[in-house]
């Protein structure tokens, strides 16, 4: 009975742990006009951090080039 329960346990805290070495996108730099935001995986995940960043100056993102894990985004009026 005892071995069930460890192997359970092992499995959660190793889901557990996977979750928590996934990285987060995140704005590196960034000003009323641009913004740079890294980013892991699919560059769609840098979109909404980029959304956020240029809202908070009344402005939407326009993707304008990417790098390995970095994404240029430009902030325009809308």
């Amino acid at each position: 009975m005892r071995r069930p329960s460890a192997l359970l346990g092992i499995c959660v805290l190793s889901g557990a742990l996977a979750g928590c070495l996934e990285q987060r996108s995140f704005l590196r730099s960034g000003n009323a006009t641009s913004a740079e935001i890294m980013y892991s995986g699919d560059v769609a995940h840098a979109l909404p951090i980029a959304k956020q960043h240029c809202a908070g100056y009344g402005r939407m993102p326009r993707l304008v080039d990417t790098a390995p894990g970095i994404a240029y985004f430009a902030c325009d009026q809308p």
